[in-house]
């Protein structure tokens, strides 16, 4: 049985073909830069090196037709081999579970729209696309936020009239749920240890950032809240800010609510406050040329994520593993040991010498120990595999009808 992954971008097209009989990846591809005047197109099959092409890609709809006709000529024989499409949604409103696609599903992700503005549009055009060239095919939604539908109603509501609460669902839903929870169970195995009896804070820190809550296999916190928006510093988005500055600056610019959640979207976060760069390896390089704003933005980043890892040890009442993950938190040995300095006495003592390697955890290495023999707490800095939790669920609502 294989099942196609699919996670749409607001310029990007993410697409991962698994073989669910072994569990591995056939074949994967990514489309960059849709909309602009060239776009790029890497693939591979298996563990094969990858190739890149420059094409035109005008919109997602053009980019359905790229991927589909790169899978049928590479690595699938016709569409009937095909049993299910996975389609990743940020924010599924009243869906919590995985389900099957039809016009009642795509309602729901229209009215989820205001929340995640610049992904939902794209990735409902996406799903429409697919539907149109793969009749035949199972369109399964997986939903980012499965994995905290467990957080209890006091960390999940909100500190406004319960009416938005009660009548409109307006609380924390949370982000990255499919990271958060191959990593916690990898490192639940890692250690040999039952992910029952486990408390693990896993940070999952990339272009998109979150922190999260582990206990005894269940999220119970995060810091995303019910938009990507709350939380850490990311590439482009802002994260925690006073909700009082939002009127006063729109006040003092002139700015449209559009043109707010732009700024707060688009124009915020490490290139907001670095002035040159979302990418943290962009910063980091500028930081050791002495660039001042890139040094505030690597210390601002590195500072919240240390806050919120505090913020949810109390919760848990202690911390058995804390995982790093996402493409910062797997790559960059700067940012997990400034995190980490002066924890040593709560238990995170990590080895510099294991975390200063050059290379992080691999494809075929998927965790990294930077342990310290002195540390109370396992520290681990782990690849994550989000589709394969994607493609599982698809392979669970296909096989169950």
């Amino acid at each position: 049985m294989k099942i196609l992954v699919i996670n749409t971008g607001s310029s990007s097209l993410k697409y991962d073909l698994f073989d669910m009989a072994r569990e591995t990846v056939i074949f994967r591809g990514e489309i960059d830069q849709i909309g602009q005047e060239q776009a790029t197109h890497i693939t591979s099959a298996g563990q094969s090196q990858e190739t890149e092409k420059q094409v035109e890609i005008p919109d997602h709809g053009a980019a359905v037709d790229e991927m589909l006709a790169t899978l049928f000529r590479e690595a699938l024989d016709s569409p009937g081999h095909l049993a299910g499409v996975a389609h990743r949604v940020l924010l599924g409103g009243r869906y919590r579970s995985a389900t099957l696609i039809d016009a009642e599903v795509l309602a729901e992700l229209r009215r989820m729209i205001p929340f995640v503005h610049l992904h939902h549009p794209v990735m409902i055009a996406e799903i429409e696309a697919c539907q149109s060239r793969l009749p035949e095919a199972k369109h399964v939604a997986v939903f980012d936020n499965f994995f905290h539908h467990t957080i209890p109603e006091e960390a999940a509501v909100y500190g406004l009239p319960y009416r938005y609460f009660a009548d409109q669902g307006y609380h924390r839903t949370g982000y990255h749920g499919f990271s958060h929870a191959y990593v916690a169970a990898r490192a639940a195995e890692f250690v040999g240890r039952p992910l029952e009896e486990l408390k693990i804070i896993s940070c999952h820190l990339g272009n998109g950032a979150s922190v999260c809550a582990v206990k005894f296999g269940r999220s119970v916190d995060t810091s995303m809240g019910m938009t990507p928006q709350e939380g850490l510093l990311m590439g482009t988005r802002c994260g925690d800010v006073d909700p009082v500055l939002l009127p006063v600056i729109m006040q003092q610019e002139s700015l449209s609510p559009e043109q707010m959640i732009d700024m707060l979207c688009e124009e915020s976060g490490l290139l907001g406050l670095s002035g040159l760069s979302r990418n943290m390896l962009e910063i980091e390089a500028a930081c050791r040329q002495g660039n001042t704003r890139a040094q505030l933005t690597f210390n601002a980043f590195c500072y919240r994520v240390k806050r919120y890892i505090g913020a949810m040890l109390m919760p848990l009442g202690g911390c058995d593993v804390l995982i790093f993950t996402g493409g910062i938190g797997e790559h960059s040995p700067e940012v997990r040991a400034a995190i980490l300095a002066g924890t040593s006495d709560l238990g995170f003592a990590i080895d510099q010498a294991k975390n200063s390697q050059s290379q992080g955890p691999t494809e075929q290495e998927r965790v990294l120990d930077i342990t310290a023999p002195s540390s109370r707490v396992r520290l681990l800095a782990i690849k994550t595999f989000e589709e394969l939790i994607m493609a599982r669920q698809c392979h669970e609502v296909v096989t169950g009808l």
